[in-house]
């Protein structure tokens, strides 16, 4: 491969696009009215932690993007993958938790 910032970056380009898909779908949901369980308490903090992890890993794919060094894109699209790897977990968290669109309304 001729450039090894390529992978480092498109790890990074990843990482944001499934943060931003995952939040989209947190999006649909919130704003259906349709949510089988409330905001409270354990919920809250599920959906602020991958509210954060999701801009957390935005930011840091975003500072790839701008590494001249192969090793310092690395760590940093690491990051952002480790990031989005939390989004992922908080997203399906979420599902197991009943923040489900409820379809028999």
């Amino acid at each position: 491969m001729d450039n090894p910032l390529l992978v480092h970056r498109m790890r990074a380009l990843v990482a944001v696009l499934v943060c931003g898909s995952a939040l989209f779908q947190i999006h649909a949901v919130d704003t259906s009215g349709r949510v089988v369980v409330s905001r409270t308490g354990w919920v809250l903090a599920l959906v602020v932690a991958t509210y954060t992890a999701a801009g957390l890993a935005t930011a840091t794919a975003a500072y790839t993007l701008f590494q001249r060094r192969p090793e310092r894109a690395k760590l940093w699209s690491n990051i952002a993958t480790a990031f989005a790897i939390v989004v992922i977990l908080g997203f399906s968290s979420g599902w197991f938790l009943g923040l489900a669109v409820d379809d028999t309304l």
